[in-house]
């Protein structure tokens, strides 16, 4: 099965999906159509992140389309990645570790530990 982009156009969904945070694990991205490097990383997300194989879906905020839902984690820049894992919420703004948040869990460098 292949991950899922999904296009969030209405607060009230986001809304939902804030809510449920202690019941199921999330990733949303916040992004603006204007910044070159959200681009580049929602091109990586449809063409690349999107195709392979994971149950994952990622949720995709506009900035111009819905400027208020960025208050709900206090982004004040994009891109910008919040996830929920097992109640802990984690906001990302570097865009290096976005990529890496993006990896599958099981490509994830081990990075000082020896194998």
């Amino acid at each position: 099965m292949t991950r899922k982009v999904n296009f969030v156009k209405k607060e009230s969904f986001l809304n939902n999906i804030f809510r449920r945070k202690r019941e199921n694990d999330f990733t949303v991205l916040y992004y603006s159509k204007w910044d070159d490097k959200c681009l580049a990383l929602l091109d990586y997300l449809l063409d690349t992140w999107a195709n392979e194989e994971g149950e994952e879906t990622i949720h995709v905020v506009n900035s111009f389309d819905l400027p208020h839902s960025f208050l709900a984690y206090s982004v004040t820049q994009v891109p910008c990645l919040i996830q929920g894992i097992k109640g802990k919420i984690r906001k990302t703004e570097y865009l290096p570790y976005i990529y890496k948040a993006l990896l599958p869990r099981n490509k994830k460098s081990n990075r000082g530990r020896n194998a």
